[in-house]
């Protein structure tokens, strides 16, 4: 499995995890968080098909840990008595991020009903992914295929939303 985490390895992950931190964190700390587990574990992982794949799905959830580190939450409730989580005590109108989060849920709801090839493919470029990290990710043979599976997939979801 060393073999397989060279430096070319690496560099690919540098350029996907600037794509997830997209400026709010060093893209470093995921790949070296990355790398770290899959050396500690490589006797669970030695003879996997897809490395890199494994080291994407690591770096995103240290990145999705780091914020959620980093968030102050506050508790209320909405007028049917739910509870509700509200990012930053600060925020002037919570009214908007309540309707915002209904949105997002309701997206995130709707893309759960679609196929998993539509849910791969939208949640990789909702993350800012390129065409070329997509391709390489889904393992799919060219990037026609990835070009218009995506672009099937936004109609389709259009259409479910509408």
């Amino acid at each position: 499995m060393t073999e397989k985490l060279d430096e070319n390895f690496i560099k690919s992950l540098v350029v996907i995890a600037l794509g997830i931190v997209r400026g709010r964190s060093d893209p470093y700390e995921l790949v070296n968080g990355a790398m770290e587990y899959l050396i500690s574990n490589k006797e669970r992982y030695m003879d996997h098909p897809n490395i890199k794949a494994l080291a994407v799905l690591k770096m995103k959830g240290l990145f999705i840990d780091g914020i959620r580190k980093n968030q102050k939450m506050t508790s209320m409730t909405d007028d049917e008595g739910n509870d509700l989580q509200i990012v930053d005590e600060k925020q002037s109108d919570i009214s908007d991020q309540i309707s915002l989060n209904n949105e997002c849920n309701k997206v995130l709801t709707t893309i759960k009903t679609m196929g998993e090839k539509c849910q791969e493919i939208l949640m990789l470029a909702s993350e800012g992914m390129s065409m070329q990290e997509m391709l390489e990710i889904t393992e799919v043979k060219s990037l026609g295929t990835v070009l218009s599976r995506l672009s099937n997939c936004r109609k389709e979801l259009k259409g479910l939303l509408a």
